[in-house]
């Protein structure tokens, strides 16, 4: 909270200013109140309280039906007009969940979910999609259903996933034809064997539930995600060698595609990684795909502490501050959503927050290491004095004995 505080003093004041702009209220909101560490008050609950004010809420509300959808339930994921992406859109900009209308958004998005706790691009088991299942999940839970019962179901998908595969993958649980794990996925097609788009998207979700509603497993759950991104450095994950492989794997028949990864790995033990450029293009709303800012703050939010793997990142994050202090939107669906989200090529509220939240945490953790180790020198200089003076003590004693 200090650290943040001392950060934001160091921005001109232009960029304070219209960072806590009643323009956005929820960035406002944030801003004072997680950066500034301003306390609740009457002022900023009502400030608050106005958040579907705000334009991409009003306009994406404003073309809602009567029964809370956008579209017929056959296009529920239509990018990125769809019903199941106007929820997830709405939980992104922290719509207000006392709200009428987005009650009722609430309640179509969970007439959709399938009886085994995911969301599908279709309707059907066979076609449900992880990263949905956990971005409508997260919104629903922001929305103020964090302690449904259909959430917690929704988080025993995402463990069922994991436990089926042994890997973060976009495979199906379910095939149409039986009940039997369906073996496709990341798992084959690539040569990470896992999806590494999923893992902020998992953390984010939980990070919106409490952890007494969280089903069993969900903390094995957690700590895969975790572990994916650190041991990626969040975002070096794409292998140099994947063009080989996908070259050999998409010019090969079916039948020669079995087993062709784990063939290719026992030619190559050591893969090689590389960024992955979309992500150091900062973006928001974001949909299935991530960024370095949004992995950072999904590792965050779990208190995951500084880790050197996580420098990087970091750095890339610092050096996208222009001189105001402010972060560019350079990722964008305008043109594309119901609502337009900010301008692409201007400064972003939403991400210069989200940066200063994320840098903010990494200053507070260098300025406790800083605290140790003064301490410690403290320590050494304290225990040195004492030694040394315990020492001529005993030379001036000595001496006072000889005369």
């Amino acid at each position: 909270m200090n650290s943040a505080s001392a950060m934001l003093r160091n921005l001109p004041a232009d960029t304070r200013a219209w960072l806590t702009s009643e323009e956005n209220p929820a960035v406002a909101c944030l801003t004072r109140r997680e950066l500034l560490g301003e306390r609740r008050s009457a002022g900023l609950g009502a400030l608050w309280a106005r958040r579907n004010e705000y334009g991409p809420v009003a306009a994406i509300l404003d073309r809602m039906h009567a029964d809370g959808s956008w579209d017929r339930p056959s296009q529920d994921y239509r990018k990125y007009t769809g019903s199941l992406w106007q929820v997830h859109f709405l939980g992104e900009l922290y719509a207000n969940g006392d709200d009428e209308r987005v009650r009722r958004a609430a309640a179509y998005a969970f007439s959709r979910q399938l009886p085994d706790g995911s969301w599908s691009c279709n309707g059907r088991e066979s076609a449900a999609i992880p990263c949905l299942t956990a971005n409508v999940g997260r919104a629903l839970a922001r929305l103020g259903y964090a302690r449904d019962e259909r959430i917690s179901r929704a988080i025993s998908y995402c463990v069922r996933l994991l436990d089926t595969f042994g890997c973060l993958t976009c495979g199906a649980i379910y095939s149409q034809k039986n009940d039997a794990p369906k073996d496709w996925g990341a798992s084959s097609s690539t040569l990470n064997g896992y999806c590494h788009m999923l893992a902020p998207k998992l953390l984010l979700f939980l990070a919106e539930v409490p952890g007494d509603c969280w089903p069993k497993g969900a903390e094995c759950l957690r700590d895969e995600c975790i572990l994916m991104l650190r041991e990626k450095q969040v975002h070096y994950c794409l292998p140099e060698e994947g063009r080989e492989f996908f070259e050999l794997f998409y010019t090969a028949s079916s039948a020669q595609r079995r087993g062709l990864r784990e063939r290719f790995l026992v030619a190559h033990p050591t893969l090689h990684y590389k960024e992955k450029p979309g992500w150091l293009r900062f973006g928001y709303p974001l949909s299935y795909n991530s960024d370095v800012l949004e992995s950072l703050r999904a590792l965050f939010a779990h208190g995951e502490p500084i880790r050197p793997e996580y420098a990087p990142a970091l750095a890339v994050v610092r050096s996208a501050a222009d001189k105001e202090g402010r972060w560019t939107l350079r990722n964008s669906f305008n043109g594309k959503m119901l609502a337009e989200v900010e301008i692409k090529g201007r400064p972003s509220r939403w991400i210069t927050y989200q940066a200063l939240s994320v840098l903010a945490r990494d200053e507070g953790a260098t300025a406790v290491e800083y605290a140790l180790i003064i301490g410690l020198i403290a320590l050494a200089i304290i225990g040195a004095v004492f030694a040394i003076g315990g020492f001529l003590l005993g030379r001036f004693d000595g001496a006072a004995k000889i005369f």
